[in-house]
């Protein structure tokens, strides 16, 4: 009976051990959406005041560049190399 305990035991320490991977990893992608956020929001803020506007173009076009790399993977790996330009 002792050994018909120990492959169940396995699997629970496999299944446990990948369920504390995810939640690690969704912890810092949350995190890291918030970060982001809050870069956007500041710099939102700073072009809104500064040109106002420039305003309904700070809403729109995020969400249409987010829906045409969505559906179209150059201008994603663009959009991407664009931001790595601007975070070095």
């Amino acid at each position: 009976m002792a050994e018909a305990s120990d492959p169940l035991s396995w699997v629970e320490r496999r299944i446990s051990g990948v369920a504390n991977y995810l939640s690690a990893g969704i912890s810092r992608f949350v995190a890291f959406l918030f970060f982001l956020f809050g870069i956007g929001a500041f710099f939102g803020a700073f072009v809104y005041t500064s040109f106002p506007k420039l305003g309904i173009y700070l809403i729109v076009a995020p969400l249409l560049l987010g829906l045409i790399a969505y559906y179209n993977k150059t201008v994603a790996i663009v959009l991407f190399i664009v931001f790595l330009i601007f975070l070095l």
